[in-house]
């Protein structure tokens, strides 16, 4: 008997030949395990259970403010129609633009600003250690023709199960980036 002691590119191909002739391939796709219908869209990884996200913390170097539901609320909202790319449904966001934050924060989208701003990014984070990473400027409608939103509602009634507060970035053909049960919002300058 003959034992492989070197791997050949021609071995899989052979092999891969062999197992799609016997119809083996099929089989074992069968017998993969599958995702539990409710966790497929879901932003999961490993670590504690999702929880409700009630408040969210926005950070700009020393700047830090936490805003709860009521104090979102009073801010200046907008809202966005987007196709979530998961359930291909539309649907109706309203919340306050991250451009709004910028000002409350000391940066605002200005000429003079233009290029701190364009080497500033986003880390958002939500209950469940979920996290993502957006330029600043790409959140901006005066790029993307509409603004990124920390939204409170959708299709008009409060969030319910994505928390509080959710990361909604129109234009991302799969959310993947919007952040669930948003707990902060840090923006960090490369210097």
């Amino acid at each position: 008997m003959k034992i492989l002691t070197r791997f050949r590119p021609w071995d899989a191909i052979v092999l891969l030949t062999f197992l799609l002739a016997i119809g083996a391939i099929p089989a074992l796709a069968q017998q993969a395990p599958t995702m539990p219908r409710e966790m497929e869209h879901a932003n999961t990884v490993p670590g504690p259970p999702r929880e409700r996200s009630t408040s969210v913390t926005i950070t700009l170097g020393e700047n830090t403010f936490t805003l709860d539901a009521a104090a979102l609320g009073a801010m200046p909202h907008e809202t966005v129609t987007v196709v979530n790319g998961h359930t291909k449904a539309s649907e109706t966001y309203t919340g306050v633009p991250i451009a709004a934050l910028l000002v409350k924060l000391g940066l605002p989208f200005t000429k003079a600003n233009e290029h701190t701003l364009l080497k500033t990014y986003i880390v958002a984070e939500g209950t469940d250690g979920y996290k993502v990473l957006v330029s600043t400027y790409e959140t901006l409608a005066a790029i993307r023709e509409k603004n990124a939103i920390v939204a409170d509602s959708i299709n008009g009634q409060p969030l319910a199960n994505d928390g509080a507060f959710k990361l909604v970035i129109p234009g991302d053909t799969r959310p993947q980036r919007w952040v669930q049960n948003l707990q902060t919002v840090t923006f960090k300058t490369v210097e």
